[in-house]
């Protein structure tokens, strides 16, 4: 039997678009929260040390921060896992959209009183329903509209509802924009960067550590009677104090080049993740929008996102706990 054609006032699609949520945070406002980094050593300090530390970890003066980021990054997760587990093929059948309809609550109930009266009426009379499947669609049309009009409904005019929005999500460019952002995320000239930084002051280190043997070479020896004999150790502690302060200045002058490079580092964060960003604000972070098949796509971006403000911290981290290791050292010099 051939497909049964409806009036549009029959046909109403069951299956709704799907909104499809992704993490609703604001990556740039979360960036501009980030306390700015300390430019002097004694910042530094306060930062790395807290109460009776011994060892550096500044990553604790910025703990409400990154509870905020892996949170993000946890929703994340569990968005993604929600998605294959409803889907494991990681594939979503594409719904269809409820057509525009300005059907009362009485022609509701009409329609359906209808659309019963027909469906009993094929199947209780094999000869109407043959009659009916040969019916040229123009004939369907014309049955159904008097079968209408018997319960009080008239056609109406002007041109049908037709759908012909696009396709879910293709309105932005989802895939063009995670990519970029992935690529540029990946880039690693600010990695170098820094690593040329550390090894730059890395080796003004060494060269306190060889002023402060060849100072120490230079003492006269003295002797210790049966102990035998060694440079003066009040002398020798004096020098190695003032290598410490040199180790404390070369770390100063390293952390204030450092604050440089982050603030460089955090701007050009921000214009990485500026275009995902404002794409994914204007959409409401999916409350009531859908993907389509760029959903996974979007949330491994998000994903990304979020892990490279972590990185970019931990990366500045490292810097700050090396140098408070210098002011702490000296502060604890005997």
């Amino acid at each position: 039997m051939k497909k049964l054609i409806f009036s549009n006032l029959f046909a109403i699609a069951l299956l709704q678009i799907a909104a499809q949520p992704v993490v609703k945070t604001d990556v740039a406002a979360l960036l501009n929260e980030l306390p700015a980094p300390p430019i002097t050593i004694a910042d530094a300090f306060r930062r790395a040390y807290t109460g009776d530390a011994t060892n550096p970890d500044a990553i604790r003066y910025y703990q409400n921060w990154t509870n905020k980021v892996e949170r993000a990054g946890l929703e994340v997760q569990t968005l993604t896992k929600e998605f294959y587990r409803k889907y494991p093929t990681g594939v979503r059948p594409t719904p269809q959209p409820v057509a525009a309809s300005r059907v009362t609550p009485q022609q509701q109930s009409s329609m359906d009183a209808a659309t019963s009266e027909l469906a009993q009426k094929m199947l209780s009379d094999p000869e109407f329903a043959k009659k009916f499947s040969q019916m040229s669609e123009q004939e369907q049309h014309a049955y159904i509209a008097n079968l209408l009009a018997e319960k009080g409904l008239k056609p109406v005019n002007g041109t049908p509802n037709v759908h012909n929005a696009p396709i879910p999500g293709t309105d932005i460019a989802w895939a063009e924009m995670c990519s970029a952002y992935s690529q540029s995320a990946m880039d690693m000239s600010r990695w170098e960067a820094q690593t040329a930084l550390q090894q730059k002051y890395e080796a003004q280190h060494q060269q306190v550590r060889d002023w402060t043997e060849a100072e120490i070479k230079k003492l006269p020896m003295i002797s210790f009677g049966e102990y035998g004999h060694d440079h003066d150790p009040e002398k020798v502690s004096a020098i190695k104090k003032q290598a410490l302060v040199k180790h404390r200045d070369v770390a100063e002058a390293m952390l204030k080049e450092a604050a440089g490079m982050f603030d460089q580092f955090r701007r050009q964060t921000l214009e990485r993740i500026a275009p995902l960003n404002d794409a994914l604000k204007q959409v409401n972070y999916g409350a009531t929008y859908d993907f389509g098949n760029f959903y996974t796509t979007v949330l491994g971006a998000q994903g990304m996102m979020f892990g490279d403000l972590h990185n970019m911290l931990t990366n500045e981290v490292n810097i700050i706990n090396e140098c408070a290791r210098w002011e702490y050292e000296l502060h604890h010099f005997k």
